[in-house]
């Protein structure tokens, strides 16, 4: 039992602290103007605001990855399993695809962040399945997190299925659901 309350804390800090990063990189993206296509003042910059959505990703990544440790010893195992899987699995292919957009010249591999967005979706639907069925946090949060993915999941490829990307709709739900992670951890 305290292996897992370990996990617990673990994970919260992970799936909260990953907001930072992600902050810095929306600021950056605004500052610039990203919504409309502005170009950065500097590839210094660009990679900053880059790197920060990349960091963001892979502290959730492991984030999801401990709280898929903490659900091991509930019924909620199985989709803990897949959706902490996916999401890592998308994770690498969205590191790929913003390394890519950093090179000189580069091609951007808008199928892998696409790729990514619905693995992203997915997982954390599957994450809030779980946390139904672990009675690890309250049922509103799991409730949440299902009802989030899949309807934003939806709406983005129906509104603007052109562009899906928008970094921060995966971070809040892992921000609700680390935050009584680390609170009771």
């Amino acid at each position: 039992m305290t292996e897992m309350w370990s996990f617990q804390r673990a994970a919260g800090a992970f799936l909260v602290i990953s907001v930072l990063p992600l902050a810095i990189g929306v600021y950056l993206f605004l500052s610039r103007n990203g919504i409309q296509g502005g170009v950065s003042r500097s590839s210094a910059l660009f990679a900053w605001e880059r790197g920060s959505f990349l960091t963001a990703v892979v502290l959730t990544a492991v984030g999801l990855m401990l709280l898929e440790g903490a659900i091991q010893e509930t019924d909620g195992r199985v989709l803990a399993r897949v959706g902490a899987s996916a999401y890592s699995l998308g994770a690498v292919l969205l590191v790929a695809a913003e390394a890519m957009s950093l090179a000189e010249n580069a091609t951007y591999s808008y199928p892998l962040i696409v790729i990514y967005v619905v693995l992203a979706f997915l997982g954390q639907a599957a994450i809030g399945g779980a946390l139904l069925q672990s009675n690890l946090s309250p049922v509103w949060i799991g409730w949440t997190t299902v009802v989030w993915n899949l309807g934003l999941l939806i709406v983005l490829l129906i509104v603007t299925p052109g562009d899906i990307y928008y970094p921060f709709a995966h971070h809040l739900m892992p921000l609700l659901i680390g935050i009584p992670l680390l609170w009771r951890g």
